[in-house]
């Protein structure tokens, strides 16, 4: 098992590691599940709780908060 490192927005936290995506539009889902899918990734197994603002993350360039998830692929 490969594992590769992101740094994408936190308001994914949830969503990624809980599967919950209660409080997110459905763009947004659509957009997670579209990076997971492009970048061939399995489930999320670790995230850095660490917040901090990025003017760009791995998955667009929109600034806001992120965090660092790890995923096995």
């Amino acid at each position: 098992m490969k594992f590769k490192k992101y740094t994408l927005p936190i308001y994914w936290a949830c969503y990624l590691v809980n599967g919950d995506s209660s409080g997110m539009e459905e763009e947004e889902i659509q957009e997670v599940d579209a990076f997971l899918e492009r970048n061939g990734l399995g489930f999320c197994v670790d995230m850095d709780n660490e917040q901090e603002f990025a003017r760009s993350n791995d998955c667009n360039n929109l600034g806001g908060a992120v965090a660092d998830f790890t995923f096995a692929s």
